[in-house]
C-alpha cells in the first residue's frame, strides 16, 4: 500500500537528518509483505531522490518557513515537508495527494499544531 511505503520512505528521511548517511539496510527493517514490488520501487527511487538534493530540499524548507530558523523547525516536521518537497518537485504523484498525505503524515507522527504548518509550507510549494 503506497501509504505504507510512504511511511517507509518518512522513516528513512528522518534517520538520513540526524546520520547524514544513506541506510541502504533500512528497507530490510520494514515489513515488506505489506509492500509491492512497485511500493519497495517508490521507496528505493524516492529515498536515493531526497539523499541527491537533501541539502537544496532542506533550505527550500527552510525558506518556507516563515519566522523559522532551520534549527527551529521540529525534525518530524522537517522530515515530512523534505518528502512532500521532492514528491512535489520530482514525481507525477498529483499535488493534492502528495500534500494530503504529508498532512495524514503529521497526524500520525507529529503534533496537533504541525498539522497546519505542513499544509501552510506544502500550499506555497504547490503555488509556486
Amino acid at each position: 500500500m503506497r501509504r505504507y511505503a510512504r511511511e517507509v520512505t518518512f522513516s528513512l528521511t528522518f534517520e538520513y537528518l540526524f546520520t547524514k548517511e544513506k541506510n541502504d539496510l533500512g528497507l530490510d527493517l520494514f515489513e515488506k509483505k505489506h509492500l509491492t514490488g512497485d511500493d519497495v520501487k517508490y521507496i528505493k527511487d524516492t529515498y536515493d531522490g531526497v539523499v541527491a538534493q537533501f541539502d537544496e530540499l532542506q533550505e527550500k524548507a527552510a525558506s518556507l518557513a516563515k519566522g523559522y530558523k532551520l534549527e527551529r523547525i521540529y525534525k518530524v516536521d522537517l522530515a515530512i515537508l523534505i518528502l512532500a518537497i521532492y514528491e512535489l518537485s520530482n514525481t507525477d504523484v498529483p499535488a493534492e495527494v502528495c500534500i494530503n498525505e504529508a498532512v495524514e503524515l503529521a497526524k500520525k507522527f507529529s503534533t496537533d499544531k504541525s498539522v497546519g504548518f505542513v499544509n501552510g509550507i506544502l500550499a506555497q510549494v504547490y503555488k509556486k
